[in-house]
């Protein structure tokens, strides 16, 4: 008889893609874009007054690749924070934000914005060493700022602010530039992450455009391996098997496919294994 004893990391498997689509659309709520991976949400974090900036997701703001320039319509939508209509501007001029002056908001429109979207579920389970990697642009200020945020099932966290990129050769468009953030412990064979990324901005009338996009968003990790020992039920490998083993045995009791912690190699962990289990309990290795 042999058992399932530890895990070892293979080569990274990707475990969600978005890019956007294609084609060049304008004014498209990231609530309304059709992903193949599951609804995008929004979540208001703060105040959002009446002519808030909202998420698109739209070619207005056009990826084009990284160390390019920010540019407006081409054929490669990206997720961006942009404007409503206000002041006879149309609605998404790309990731170009609105704010008004300050001291007169109510005068003119008023457009402090908090607004964090959040992807669909990415499912890690058996995978660890979780990785988000995504082009993006921005601008802004301190105050006019956009963070990335990490769902671990439970809570959202901040995981990263990302820097400026308006600066250089793109000044003052942005330049669509790679970032790669990894993600806490938690990710790890997590089937309920979502990763999600805030814009916040006040309505002092000091905005520097662009505001902030994103596109090419890749999260990997690396495939938990279950290697194959020859000491029944020590599942953790210390040479015991014990209550830890137990709990590994019972975190997977009631599988059907891919047992990861299996006595009777059939593809299934079923009462069958806890009987064999339950023999062993207690026991140690033989060296």
């Amino acid at each position: 008889m042999t058992c399932l004893l530890f895990g070892a990391s293979l080569q990274a498997q990707t475990l969600f893609s978005e890019d956007f689509g294609i084609g060049c659309n304008q004014g498209t709520l990231v609530t309304s874009y059709v992903s193949p991976n599951g609804n995008w949400t929004v979540t208001e974090t703060g105040l959002n007054e009446a002519s808030s900036n909202v998420w698109y997701v739209s070619a207005m703001e056009n990826n084009t690749g990284e160390g390019g320039c920010g540019a407006t319509c081409g054929s490669n939508p990206t997720l961006h924070v942009g404007n409503q209509t206000v002041l006879g501007i149309p609605a998404d001029q790309g990731a170009a934000y609105y704010e008004g002056l300050a001291g007169f908001c109510g005068l003119l429109p008023c457009g402090t914005t908090n607004r964090r979207v959040e992807s669909p579920i990415i499912d890690c389970t058996g995978h660890e060493n979780i990785v988000l990697n995504f082009l993006y642009l921005e601008g802004g200020n301190v105050q006019d700022n956009a963070t990335v945020w990490y769902y671990d099932g439970n809570i959202w966290a901040q995981l990263d602010e990302t820097p400026k990129t308006f600066s250089g050769i793109c000044s003052p468009q942005g330049q669509w530039t790679a970032r790669t953030v990894i993600l806490p412990a938690s990710a790890n064979e997590n089937p309920n992450v979502q990763i999600g990324f805030l814009w916040t901005s006040n309505d002092d009338g000091v905005a520097t455009d662009p505001s902030f996009a994103v596109d090419d968003i890749l999260v990997s990790g690396d495939e938990i391996e279950v290697v194959v020992g020859t000491c029944p039920g020590d599942f953790n490998g210390d040479g015991t098997i014990n209550s830890a083993d137990l709990l590994l045995f019972l975190s997977d009791f009631g599988c059907s496919e891919d047992c990861l912690y299996e006595m009777v190699i059939d593809g299934l962990n079923n009462v069958a294994d806890l009987l064999a289990f339950l023999e062993v309990f207690g026991t140690d290795c033989p060296e």
